[in-house]
C-alpha cells in the first residue's frame, strides 16, 4: 500500500516546516543562556545559524521570485536573530573578538545580499543590514578599550559597497 504525504502548496506553511528546527534551536539556545548554559547556548545557535544560512542560500537560487522574496522576508530576520544571539553568547563567554567576528560576518553576508537582481530581495536585505550595523556599532561604542576589534569592525563599516542598494 502506498502511503501518501501531505503536499506544502502553501508557501507559508512552507517555510514555517523549513524553519522549524531553526525556531528549536534558537529556543533550545535561549533556555541554555537563560540557566547561564553558555557553552549548550554557543551550540544551539550556531546550529540555528548554520541552518538558516543553507536555506538562505537555497532560497536565493530558486528560480520563482514570490517564493524567493517570501522565503528571504523570513529567513533574513531568522539570520539575524541567530548571528547576534550568537555574538552575544560569545560576549557571555568572554570572547568578544568572537562576537566581532559574528557580527561583522553577518553584516558582510547580508551586503552582499543587497546585490541580489530581485530588487525586493535587495530591499529584504538592506534593512536587515541595518540592523547588523547598528548592532557593530553598538559592539564599537561598548568595547572602545579594545582597540583592534573597533579598527576590525569600523573598517567593515567604513568600507565602500554596492551602491545598488541605496536606491
Amino acid at each position: 500500500m502506498l502511503q501518501s504525504y501531505p503536499v506544502l502548496n502553501d508557501t507559508t506553511s512552507l517555510l514555517e516546516n523549513a524553519l522549524a528546527p531553526w525556531q528549536t534551536a534558537i529556543t533550545k539556545g535561549n533556555h541554555a543562556f537563560e540557566s547561564q548554559s553558555f557553552y549548550l547556548a554557543r551550540d544551539q545557535y550556531h546550529s540555528a545559524l548554520y541552518l538558516v544560512s543553507n536555506l538562505i542560500e537555497y532560497f536565493t537560487h530558486q528560480y520563482d521570485s514570490q517564493l524567493q522574496e517570501e522565503a528571504l522576508a523570513h529567513c533574513c530576520p531568522a539570520f539575524v536573530v541567530a548571528a547576534h544571539n550568537l555574538a552575544d553568547c560569545y560576549l557571555a563567554l568572554s570572547e568578544p573578538h568572537k562576537a566581532c567576528e559574528q557580527l561583522i560576518n553577518v553584516h558582510l553576508c547580508l551586503t552582499q545580499l543587497c546585490d541580489h537582481a530581485n530588487p525586493q530581495i535587495a530591499m529584504t536585505a538592506m534593512r536587515h543590514s541595518l540592523r547588523t550595523r547598528e548592532e557593530l556599532i553598538r559592539f564599537i561604542n561598548s568595547h572602545e578599550a579594545n582597540t583592534t576589534l573597533v579598527s576590525w569592525a569600523t573598517q567593515v563599516l567604513d568600507a565602500p559597497h554596492s551602491t545598488t542598494h541605496f536606491h
